[in-house]
């Protein structure tokens, strides 16, 4: 019997790897036991996650409580199904989005399918360390009806909410923030605030990046009235399956119980030393951010990718982190990553600094950025055909071109396709990253 999915997702359990990436159990480590007595459908003994019951009210409020939200909901479409949710509660056919230019796709995608306008707010770019910089100032125009903000990014790094909500709230115009990399933020002083209690009007949160949650299990937390409660359950009924998964939406359950009551002071510990061991030891650098646990690497000044380094980690060291770009790799640390993932890492490290040469130049460019407003809806709804990358430049795209992970865009739809987005995306390619949105070297434009 034939299963290629099956039989590659087994071989790979098997060989007991090391994970600096999600989900946050780390290879079951911190996984609830016994999930699989969970995988029942909606019946009248068990629970309906869409109709809530009072086991599913339950669930909910002490998600509300210990988060401190005015009502917090379980989902198990991952933070895109909170992302989609929050927008469509907030927006109107026709009206204006105003997103931060680091904005995973699934806000572009939203726009697409449910006809709102998108404008980004620019972020800068990190010279020093190649990456996306930070928030750059923004205006509210009176076509903007919501504002949404990526906080923490891939990196760990976080925007100034309370400033942000301070300014949405004098307009009367509400703030989500996608927080899907930041649901542990509550569990120590050491991390940033979350900004559930920093004024934001609705949150999301992935259980599964930072917690010990099944892959898709996700938050969804309203901090106030700005936002219609009716809108916002038809929307997740909307946009999620009708038969949620019960095994994820209980995880995420447990996963809210054991942080509610998990210490963070050794794995920050672990933390810290393994920053100064290793750059003490390997002469590796790490990225300045705000969440302890969420460690960058930066090989900028060697004759190295992020992407090469990634690729030596997972082949010949078992070790697999979250995300590379040109210039560095990026670590998910949680509780149920040990003493001996950091080892393993340290020597691996250590080895590979071995041989990395000086860099003479600089590898790390500014991504060519998205400008004014788009209506992503113009390009996903058109007819389209496929044209070769290299003659897709003033061509208005079709589908959203993006680097994944991150997820951020590229090139969005319903905007012009421009040269320095093509070659952007054929270097990316040629040092070995994942782009979504593009089939055989070709990208999808309209006809």
């Amino acid at each position: 019997m034939e299963t290629p999915i099956y039989t590659r997702l087994s071989d790979y359990h098997k060989k007991n790897r090391i994970s600096f990436a999600m989900p946050g159990h780390k290879n079951l480590r911190g996984l609830a036991p016994d999930l699989q007595q969970c995988d029942v459908t909606e019946l009248a003994a068990t629970a309906d996650l869409h109709h809530e019951d009072e086991s599913v009210r339950r669930a909910n409020e002490l998600l509300s409580e210990l988060y401190g939200s005015r009502y917090s909901y379980i989902m198990t479409g991952g933070s895109t199904a909170g992302v989609q949710a929050m927008i469509a509660a907030a927006l109107k056919p026709g009206d204006t989005l105003l997103a931060s230019a680091d904005c995973h796709m699934s806000v572009i995608n939203t726009c697409a399918l449910c006809g709102f306008r998108l404008r980004l707010i620019p972020i800068g770019f990190d010279k020093e360390y190649g990456v996306p910089g930070g928030l750059e100032d923004f205006d509210i125009d009176g076509d903007v009806k919501a504002v949404l903000l990526t906080s923490p990014d891939y990196y760990g790094r976080v925007k100034d909410i309370a400033a942000a909500a301070e300014k949405c709230h004098a307009l009367g115009v509400p703030l989500l923030v996608d927080e899907a990399h930041g649901a542990h933020f509550i569990a120590d002083k050491a991390f940033p605030e979350s900004a559930v209690r920093l004024g934001a009007d609705a949150v999301c949160q992935s259980a599964h990046k930072t917690l010990n949650a099944l892959t898709g299990a996700a938050y969804l937390h309203v901090c106030s009235d700005r936002l219609s409660r009716a809108r916002i359950k038809r929307a997740l009924v909307s946009f999620q399956s009708s038969s949620p998964s019960y095994p994820i939406a209980a995880s995420a359950d447990a996963a809210r119980a054991v942080l509610s009551e998990t210490d963070y002071t050794d794995i920050l510990m672990e933390c810290r030393g393994f920053r100064e061991a290793v750059s003490r030891a390997c002469g590796i650098s790490f990225l300045p951010n705000d969440d302890p646990t969420r460690l960058v690497l930066s090989f900028m000044e060697y004759e190295t990718t992020g992407f090469e380094v990634s690729e030596r980690l997972s082949g010949h060291y078992g070790i697999d982190v979250e995300m590379a770009d040109l210039c560095n790799i990026v670590l998910i640390v949680t509780p149920w990553n040990t003493h001996g993932d950091f080892m393993e890492l340290f020597r691996a490290l250590r080895d590979i600094a071995g041989t990395l040469v000086p860099r003479s130049g600089n590898i790390c460019e500014c991504p060519p950025s998205v400008e004014g407003t788009a209506d992503p809806s113009e390009g996903w709804y058109a007819d389209t055909e496929l044209v070769d990358i290299d003659k897709a430049g003033g061509r208005t795209a079709a589908a959203t071109v993006s680097s994944y992970p991150p997820g951020t865009g590229i090139i969005i739809t319903g905007t012009v396709i421009t040269a320095q987005q093509t070659d952007y995306i054929k270097r990316l390619i040629g040092a070995g990253a994942e782009i979504a949105g593009i089939t055989d070297n070709k990208i999808e434009v309209i006809r």
